[in-house]
Parts: C-alpha cells; structure tokens; sequence
C-alpha cells in the first residue's frame, strides 16, 4: 500500500483549462502538474486556484499554433503567476524545427532567472534539449519521457535535470536515472500509458519499486522527497500552491 498521508503525485499531464471542481473532486487525493499547450491556455487558467492542480505556461513544440502564436514578451507577463513551465521542448517530427529551437531557448532565457520548475519535451531530440538545458542553466527542469541514450542521460544528470517516468518506458532506461532524480508522470491521455485519468501513477510507483528494490509506499516518499528538493533548489516552492508547498515541508 502506498502511504495514507502522502497524495500521488503526477508530474506531467494534460488537463482542460476549463476542468470543473468536479472533475478535480474525481481525481482523488492526488497532486497533478497540468500543461498547458499555448500561451492562450494559460492565460485561461493563471487565475485558477486549484489546490490540487499545478498549472504551467506552455508552448507544445510539437504543435504548429502554439509556435504561431508564440510571444516572448507575453511569456515574460505570464510568467510570475506560475510555479510551472510545461509543456515545452522540442519535438523531432514537429515540424519546422529550427522554429522550435528558436522558441525553447527563448523561453530557456527567461525562465533561467524565475524560480520554477520546468516540464520539458524531448521527442526525437534528446541531445539537443540537453544541450540547451545546458547552455541556459536551468534550475528546476524535469525531462519528461526522456528517451536519450547513456551518454545524453548522463550529461543531463551533470545539468542537475530530473526526469518524470511513466509506465510506458523501459525499466532499462528508467533505470540509468538517479533515484534520487526521479518523479512518477501519466503524460494523460497519452494511450500507450494506460493510466484511466490525472494521477493514475501506481504503475509507475510499481515499476520503480521493482528496479529501486522498495515498497511502493517507499517509491513514492521518495518521489515527494526529490519534488521538495528540486523545489527548494529551483526556488519554485515559493510559488506551488499552498497545499502542495506544505506537503513538502512537512514530509
């Protein structure tokens, strides 16, 4: 059993920015990071607050409006209101690739100096999100659903990234991540997951009680454990929400 005091804890999802309380209620206990896509999707949601959700300002690489409508001086506006950046990055089959570079370290200049933390995409293009990563010291970046090789896996260890995993990877691969580097995502509604909604993370928290050799109680202390460190090392507790901050300083 996992622990009764500790909520999951779903680092990457994708939630509708006009979700009702409702919905929310349906979720559980649990702590979910919502993405959004454009800056319009943001902007719907940054008066929200909603103690179960944390929500990010995107810019989905993969998606041809949230490039076309891409502003860096709207981002810069939005970005106080929030304790998340995500879902950003770079996406190999995307389309017009040298835009998205463009727009991922735009974005990488500003959020360099904001204590957040960062959901990033790396589809396809695993040594250069690492690299940018890199070059804009990023302090609170978590590469979601990082499939990069040993040698781009170790140099994003060396740029202090963190990794959210998902039942759909490979034990192998999620096994060359840092236990202590490492958060559970449903990347919902991704079908190849196969989590039923927001914070269905119990496979995950399995697979890693199997290659950690823990209890899944103990996987997911854990997870919490490495959200509060990135979270005080980032400077983005100051922002998360209030419920979500004191979870992490009372564990």
């Amino acid at each position: 059993m996992t622990s009764p005091f500790l909520p999951a804890l779903d680092a990457h999802a994708h939630i509708a920015p006009d979700v009702t309380p409702s919905q929310i209620v349906a979720l559980g206990q649990s702590v979910v990071f919502a993405m959004t896509r454009t800056l319009d999707e943001a902007r719907q949601v940054r008066s929200r607050r909603d103690t179960a959700l944390v929500w990010g300002v995107g810019v989905h690489p993969g998606l041809a409006a949230a490039r076309a409508a891409w502003d860096a001086e709207q981002f810069k506006e939005l970005i106080g209101s929030f304790a998340l950046v995500g879902e950003i990055g770079l996406d190999r089959r995307g389309g017009d690739f040298p835009r998205q570079r463009s727009i991922l370290k735009e974005i990488l200049s500003v959020v360099s100096d904001e204590p957040v933390l960062v959901s990033v995409h790396s589809s396809g293009a695993a040594a250069e999100v690492v690299e940018c990563l890199c070059e804009a010291d990023v302090r609170g970046a978590i590469l979601h659903w990082f499939n990069g090789d040993s040698d781009d896996t170790m140099r994003a260890v060396d740029s202090g990234a963190y990794f959210s995993v998902n039942a759909a990877m490979s034990p192998d691969r999620v096994s060359m991540f840092p236990p202590e580097r490492v958060l559970c995502e449903t990347d919902f509604p991704a079908r190849r997951i196969g989590a039923r909604q927001p914070a269905d993370v119990q496979s995950a928290e399995r697979m890693l009680s199997q290659i950690w050799n823990k209890t899944v109680a103990e996987v997911r202390a854990k997870t919490w454990w490495n959200l509060r460190n990135l979270s005080e090392s980032s400077g983005a507790i100051e922002r998360l929400p209030s419920q979500v901050a004191d979870t992490l300083l009372y564990l």
